[in-house]
Order: structure tokens, then sequence, then C-alpha cells
């Protein structure tokens, strides 16, 4: 919903708005529907807008911070100082984590650092931020933080990582799309041809890095080496 062109957003997410149906007429592992509940918290958000919050979240999965700086800007308004604490924001993650890797699970140490980092007036400063963006943006955060909340909450097996990879796949999805509709409108050529094919190629870079991990968190399930579930 969030990455979908003209998609409506359903803002509201949490467990009692959300239910699962058997759906006989397909197969498994897909045999079952998602229900939505209480729809009074719509919002569909500019495809523009869309674009380059999936930017921002392949910039986050790539720990890259001048991309991520550059998109959280173009984004929410956010400048330099105000970074390291949207970045937190964004994946309920320690900053420092965020721009090494943020696949990884949460440690002790990382939970502590969040902790204190909270009773020192974080929290205060968070609330001030948020405060400032737009709100669609604030909408959408609560959403994610929602979705992910929830997939935590379900003791997934491949633990609190899977809500990346899921996010990786529908931001890169959205950013590949928006270049091919670049490329059609521009005409066709050999070097457009060249363009789309490179187009392709960073997209199926991140289908490949991210099934070869997602490979990895199987194999080590099967070992009996489980993520931490927080």
């Amino acid at each position: 919903m969030i990455f979908g062109k003209d998609a409506p957003l359903h803002c509201d997410p949490h467990g009692g708005n959300i239910a699962i149906r058997l759906n006989t007429s397909r197969r498994a592992p897909n045999n079952f529907d998602v229900i939505l509940y209480d729809h009074g918290l719509y919002r569909i958000p500019d495809n523009s807008l869309r674009r380059s919050y999936a930017k921002l979240w392949l910039a986050v999965l790539d720990a890259d911070e001048p991309r991520m700086r550059q998109y959280a800007k173009e984004v929410a308004g956010i400048n330099d100082e105000q970074f390291p604490l949207f970045a937190s924001a964004i994946t309920g993650r320690d900053y420092r984590v965020v721009t090494k890797s943020v696949a990884t699970s949460r440690t002790d140490e990382e939970k502590e650092a969040i902790s204190d980092a909270l009773g020192d007036g974080m929290l205060e400063q968070l609330v001030q931020l948020l405060g400032q963006v737009p709100r669609v943006i604030l909408l959408i955060l609560k959403t994610n933080d929602l979705t992910r909340s929830l997939d935590e909450n379900l003791h997934t097996r491949q633990g609190p990582v899977r809500t990346f990879m899921i996010l990786a796949r529908y931001a890169a999805r959205a950013v590949y799309e928006e270049k091919m509709e670049l490329l059609a409108a521009a005409g066709f050529g050999p070097r457009r041809l060249w363009r789309r094919f490179a187009a392709w190629v960073d997209f199926a870079r991140i289908e490949f890095k991210l099934s070869a991990f997602e490979m990895w968190l199987n194999i080590k399930r099967l070992l009996g080496m489980q993520p931490t579930i927080i």
C-alpha cells in the first residue's frame, strides 16, 4: 500500500483491524486472504512521495548515509542535525546500527542504548521532530511501526529482519517502475535500451541480495541458529 502507485494506504493496521481468512481457491502457502477493518483512516500519498520514500528505504538497507540524508530531506524536510533521530524513528533501531546494517537482530547492548537515550530526553526530541514533519509522513511512519510490531509479535521464523526484507522488495519495485516510466516517456534508441538494461540490473541485484540473505537465514534456522526474536 505504501509503495503501490495510486494505492490507498490504510494508516491504522493494528492487530484489532486485521483478520486472516482461509481461501481454498489458492494453494499453500498463499491460501489465505488478509482482511482489513476500520476504514476511517486512509491516505493516498502522491507518487513522487512514494518513490522518494522508496529510495530512502533502499538507502537505509544499503547503509548509504549520504543518500539517506538526501531523501530524508526530500521526503520530510529533515536537516542534517535532525537526521540521526529521524533515522532511528523510521527504523526503530539505534542510529549507529542504521549506518552499518539494519538487517541484523537487536542486541542487548542496542536495546540498553535506546532505553538510556529515551530516558535522557530523546523521547521529547522525537515528539518535537515528528510534530514538524508532514502529516502524511507521520501516518506512513505510524503504519510502518504498527506492521513491524505485528510481525515481531507473530514470532516469524526469520525474526525482525523480515520486515526490512519485505520493505526492500517493494521499494526496489517502486524505484524500478519509476525508471521504466521515465525511459518509456523518453522514447526508444540504443542508449535508452542500455539504460533499461541497467535499471533491470539494479533491480535484479537487490532481489539477488535479498534472496541470498533469506537463504542464509533459513540455513541458520535449520541449523538451530534461530534469529533473536524481539
